[in-house]
């Protein structure tokens, strides 16, 4: 009997021990960041010509950022389809794992996210948009037709969801 019992009490603390393994660990978004630069910034437009996407510049350091990401996660969920691209805005480069660990905790695991390709983003956000200055939040909200909406700050949610009504009303 005791040795059944020190066999019990080994598999249970072996249990224990992997459990607790797998909770410290990073959480792991289903795919990693991608290097984002003015091609980048180009790609995306492009292969989203037609369809209404969403582009949200946030950070990690961004408090208001990582207040609302949780948000974000919520809309996504309750707008299954929605195109929405995230990048991350923070100076010479965030690790992607921390990355991936926000945007997971969020419920946006599997999202399209982008990091920084480099420290030069002075001249990445001049593409993106003349009028930016960097501000985050920072949210583009591009219609089919590639009309272009600009908001800085925390999102609108009720708004961003009548956006989305009115895209796929008007491509009906």
């Amino acid at each position: 009997m005791t040795v059944l019992l020190k066999a019990l009490a080994r598999t249970i603390a072996t249990g224990l021990l992997l459990s607790l393994c797998f909770a410290i660990a990073p959480a792991r978004a289903d795919s990693a960041p991608q290097l984002f630069d003015s091609a980048t910034w180009k790609t995306l437009n492009d292969s989203h010509k037609g369809r209404p996407l969403i582009v949200h510049f946030w950070g990690l350091t961004c408090g208001n950022c990582m207040v609302e990401l949780s948000d974000w996660g919520r809309f996504a969920k309750e707008h299954p389809g929605v195109e929405i691209a995230f990048v991350n805005w923070d100076r010479r480069g965030a690790k992607p794992a921390r990355i991936a660990q926000a945007l997971t905790k969020a419920g946006l695991a599997g999202v399209e996210n982008f990091v920084l390709a480099n420290g030069f983003e002075e001249k990445l956000r001049f593409a993106v948009d003349r009028d930016w200055m960097g501000e985050l939040p920072y949210t583009r909200l591009i219609d089919g037709d590639g009309k272009v909406t600009t908001f800085s700050g925390t999102a609108d949610f009720k708004k961003l969801s009548r956006w989305l009504e009115a895209e796929k009303t008007s491509e009906r």
